[in-house]
């Protein structure tokens, strides 16, 4: 007898143990946003990879000068610039601000965010290969991948960033083994999609792991919750103003790029640089 009931014990224990780990299984496991490393973002077989590091290395410096409540006008960009480039020990001299002083300008032509189809007759005589690039048709068909950061499809911000940066060096793949392009095309490409990955990487630690530590936060958080997809607009303006800054003499598509995010972020930064 004491074994019969020693025998129903143990069954009605394992029956509830095995009910309970059912009922967790049930429960839905939320999934944690992880931060996303260099080694992640980079991709060695891009020659133009490091202008991704000098881009986040820029955004970082410039969050920490700029003063978001003061009027920053073109000398006090220059200013950032040059303190910049003599902290990453890169020449700064009378080539780069000519350079920047042309980036601002093109800049201008873009308006606000990202670049428009239709861009200004003047901007695309100034580099009409970046006319091409960013309206991509089928005889240029190297278009980011923006959609895949949208909300919509689902997942963390960590999955979609990830699947979005191997999207994105599959397309660097094939503009490297694209023969047809011009070298001048293929720099533009490059430098592109290089910014894309670092920057997509970039805004995704500030929203989803830094997210008060960061400077950028606030101002993130305010412009998402207004637009359909905001990292999509801040990383797609940080790919554009790569590869414009790609093809200014003396300037880097890295830090040329990071000016280009932090005004479509902060948004009146359009007002603050270009005027």
């Amino acid at each position: 007898m004491k074994n019969l009931l020693n025998t129903i014990a143990i069954a009605l224990i394992s029956l509830f143990i095995f009910t309970s780990c059912d009922k967790a299984d049930d429960i839905p496991m939320e999934k944690k946003e992880r931060e996303i490393s260099n080694t992640q973002m980079q991709n060695p077989k891009n020659p133009y990879d490091k202008e991704g590091e000098q881009h986040n290395a820029f955004l970082d410096y410039f969050i920490a000068k700029a003063d978001g409540s003061k009027e920053m006008n073109r000398e006090k960009m220059l200013k950032i610039y040059a303190d910049f480039y003599a902290s990453q020990k890169m020449e700064f001299g009378d080539e780069q601000i000519a350079g920047y002083g042309e980036l601002f300008d093109a800049y201008s032509e873009m308006n606000i965010g990202v670049p428009s189809s239709n861009f200004p007759p003047q901007f695309c005589r100034w580099f009409p290969v970046i006319c091409d690039i960013l309206t991509p048709s089928p005889t240029f068909p190297y278009p980011l991948p923006l959609g895949l950061l949208n909300e919509d499809n689902g997942g963390t911000s960590t999955d979609r960033t990830l699947t979005f940066i191997d999207a994105v060096k599959e397309n660097e793949a094939k503009i490297l083994a694209d023969k047809e392009l011009s070298e001048e095309q293929q720099k533009a490409l490059l430098n592109q999609h290089a910014i894309a990955r670092y920057s997509s990487g970039y805004w995704h630690n500030v929203s989803a792991i830094q997210q008060g530590k960061s400077g950028y936060y606030e101002a993130f958080q305010e412009a998402h919750a207004a637009k359909v997809c905001h990292t999509c607009d801040v990383v797609g303006a940080d790919a554009a103003g790569a590869a414009v800054g790609a093809l200014v003499g003396g300037v880097g598509a890295g830090p040329g790029a990071g000016i280009a995010s932090g005004a479509a972020l902060l948004e009146k930064a359009w007002n603050w640089f270009w005027n």
